[in-house]
């Protein structure tokens, strides 16, 4: 198949009230069994995630406790279906690992222990200043939650700054569903994964410009990864996963004391 590398290394990403589109950026050995990663749009897990407030004995006042909920990811498996059908499909849970808003990604963990049928190539670091306008690109995504869709187009523009952060322009076309999925160029033989579909401009009454697709670009998926302390993920780095563990949690830590030392006690005002 020849766009084989892509479609099979997308997944439809739902929860309770909405749904897009992810990539599987990551799957290797550990422990016995294999660590597996997607990336997403944060907007497509937003309702996963609540903040209440509650009270928290150890410091003796209310604070927020933020809870996070599964999310559903669908694999498609275009191997195993007859030709001219439907790809079969099967689900697995997923834990939101990380988020930020500001970035509109998320990172998920796949509940699986076998090796992911198909991930993603990223795109190199060290060679994202030869991507330029012009050159073509193929984005793919669960366009309005439909089995992934193949779109052909060309980077249109970069250095759009939209909210604070940068995205890059193709013109692909994507639809609702699309976001969190991909956006590749051709690399070696194969596809590599240059960024996220994230939105798309609108007209008059919000009407949907398909052709006008803006993404998150690749420099900015590796620049979430480092202040996720998800190192690993970035090709070439030296961090394993488990130095990116011991950095998390040695984070958390150092919050934890500065919530304790920074907390006034009972009765001062």
């Amino acid at each position: 198949m020849k766009y084989g590398d892509i479609l099979s290394n997308q997944i439809r990403v739902k929860t309770s009230k909405a749904g897009g589109s992810g990539t599987v950026i990551y799957s290797q050995e550990r422990l016995g069994g294999f660590h597996s990663y997607a990336i997403t749009c944060h907007h497509v897990i937003d309702d996963a995630i609540t903040v209440r407030d509650e009270w928290d004995p150890r410091v003796g006042r209310q604070r927020k406790k933020e809870y996070r909920q599964l999310v559903t990811t669908e694999f498609f498996d275009w191997a195993a279906s007859p030709h001219g059908h439907r790809p079969l499909t099967s689900s697995i849970d997923a834990e939101v690992v990380a988020y930020d808003k500001n970035h509109d990604m998320a990172l998920l963990k796949l509940r699986m222990v076998k090796a992911a049928q198909a991930v993603a190539e990223l795109y190199p670091p060290a060679a994202i200043e030869e991507l330029q306008v012009g050159d073509a690109v193929v984005a793919c995504g669960c366009a309005l939650l439909h089995d992934p869709i193949l779109t052909h187009g060309y980077i249109t523009h970069m250095g759009d700054e939209i909210d604070y952060k940068l995205y890059w322009m193709g013109s692909a076309n994507i639809i609702f569903g699309n976001s969190g999925g991909s956006v590749f160029v051709s690399r070696e033989g194969g596809h590599a994964f240059i960024g996220i579909p994230s939105r798309i401009d609108v007209a008059g009454w919000g009407t949907p410009i398909t052709h006008l697709s803006y993404f998150s670009p690749i420099s900015r998926v590796y620049e979430f990864f480092d202040e996720q302390l998800y190192h690993f993920l970035i090709p070439g780095h030296s961090h394993t996963e488990e130095d990116c563990e011991a950095e998390r949690a040695e984070r958390q830590s150092d919050e934890q004391r500065r919530l304790l030392v920074d907390t006034p006690t009972t009765g001062s005002e």
